[in-house]
């Protein structure tokens, strides 16, 4: 019996995720979570063989959550489902951690040839994931400018983008107030913007935001 993990704060999205998974699986166990309250409550209570993550949960960051999830169950495989593109968060998240990514806007079948994937040890991309990935290392340089932030500093970059507050955003990743300002630093001198308008400008140019 598989055991699954639905993290999702949009409950419509949870029940069309676990009918897919009920019409795939025989009999399985799937728990669901909306926030990283819920999610660290589950990952502590029960032992899953599979975990479909939103990129976007309350109270907590994806990095937060994939840590979690590899320090309380490191063999769990991990399938990012979000409304974000691929080809951009993709290879982001794959370096975080996850097994997979897949849009929520992909058919079920695609959904459960994702699942398989990962189940059975795999990576899972889309072919248009595949290419982005294979052109950077051939070219051994990153085409997107965020490609050169590290996980963390992406993260920051993406919360600073939201207008989130550095106090707000050392809460939701669990980090000093000093370590987001580094972060929030580098991050403006990698891509030599000086403030926050500039690197809203610049996410949008790269369809970021």
């Amino acid at each position: 019996m598989k055991k699954i993990l639905i993290a999702d704060d949009h409950s419509l999205v949870r029940y069309g995720l676990k009918v897919a998974l009920l019409n795939h699986f025989t009999d399985p166990q799937i728990d669901e979570s909306w926030d990283g309250q819920t999610i660290m409550a589950q990952l502590k209570n029960n032992k899953y063989d599979l975990i479909l993550l939103d990129l976007s949960m309350p109270d907590a960051d994806t990095a937060t959550i994939l840590h979690w999830i590899k320090s309380f169950q490191p063999d769990a495989k991990v399938l990012v489902v979000s409304m974000n593109s691929e080809v951009i968060f993709g290879k982001r998240v794959l370096q975080m951690g996850a097994h997979g990514y897949i849009e929520k806007d992909a058919s079920p079948e695609d959904l459960i040839k994702a699942v398989d994937t990962v189940l059975a040890g795999k990576k899972y991309m889309s072919a248009d994931l595949a290419d982005v990935i294979v052109n950077d290392t051939l070219n051994r340089k990153a085409v997107n400018p965020f490609d050169e932030l590290t996980p963390r500093e992406f993260q920051v970059a993406m919360y600073i983008i939201q207008d989130y507050t550095i106090t707000q955003i050392s809460e939701l990743m669990q980090l000093q107030y000093t370590s987001v300002s580094t972060f929030r630093r580098r991050v403006f001198e990698k891509l030599n913007i000086p403030d926050r308008k500039a690197l809203v400008q610049l996410a949008e140019a790269y369809k970021l935001s």
